[in-house]
């Protein structure tokens, strides 16, 4: 008996979801919004509850990845799952983590997205490393991918230093390089949205300029409209005017020739 109630029940919310006859139940509202969400359309084809965290959801996806690095790239993605996913799928395919596991599983060094470079020894190398690392950045998600990375490598590198002093000096290039990290990505979001903006402008010039030109067809069409209709005009008033020269004369014609 229980179970054809709980059946009844799931007939029942599902039939209410397709007919929209929810009302304002916030139930039937998140449940229909979590329907129709990119989200939810990713995670039903993969079969994962939307009632997981993100991050867990992309470890059912992606068994034995680092969770900070998922985390990563859900955060750049804009919270969006489905493009988390992609991101991550290119990482996965582009064969950096491959490179990435076999270091940390060996004890080395984690490389960087660069061609076989040495771990920099000070400030001015590691500063030229980000320089480097983010103009090689091909999108937001990249460029924090990239960061990511720099930030492992310098953490594997401050682990290496024996001394007191080494460790200060690496602690505060440490907080020197976060704070360079951290305005080269701002700058990286503000360009992204001057261009957005640029983007958005030009449309609408292209927009305007497009409407400039069907308006100038319409006035030359009028244009063109009015002047047959002036010659039109001309030609009527021309013969106005020889049907009254003809009826003056036969006016004051002399009545007693007939």
């Amino acid at each position: 008996m229980a179970a054809k109630v709980a059946g009844g029940r799931k007939r029942g919310t599902a039939a209410a979801c397709l007919d929209g006859s929810g009302g304002d139940d916030p139930f039937f509202f998140a449940l229909k919004r979590g329907r129709c969400s990119p989200e939810a359309d990713v995670a039903a084809d993969l079969g994962v509850s939307l009632e997981f965290d993100p991050v867990d959801a992309l470890q059912l996806i992606f068994p034995g990845a680092d969770p900070q690095l998922l985390q990563g790239y859900y955060e750049a993605s804009g919270n969006v799952l489905d493009a988390a996913i992609r991101g991550f799928k290119d990482y996965l395919a582009s064969g950096l983590a491959t490179t990435s596991d076999d270091a940390a599983s060996s004890g080395g060094t984690v490389k960087s997205d660069v061609p076989a470079i040495n771990t920099p020894t000070n400030g001015s190398e590691w500063a030229e490393l980000v320089v480097k690392e983010m103009y090689s950045a091909k999108n937001l998600v990249d460029a924090k991918d990239r960061a990511f990375r720099i930030l492992e490598l310098f953490d594997k590198s401050t682990a290496n230093c024996n001394t007191p002093d080494e460790k200060h000096k690496m602690h505060e290039e440490h907080k020197i390089l976060k704070q360079m990290l951290g305005g080269l990505l701002h700058q990286n979001g503000v360009l992204k949205r001057a261009f957005l903006i640029q983007h958005n402008r030009l449309k609408d010039y292209q927009n305007m300029v497009q409407e400039r030109s069907q308006f100038k067809e319409i006035v030359d069409k009028y244009q063109q409209q009015i002047k047959a209709l002036e010659d039109r005009n001309y030609a009527l008033s021309f013969y106005l005017e020889q049907s009254k020269q003809g009826n003056s004369i036969c006016g004051y014609r002399n009545p007693d020739v007939f």
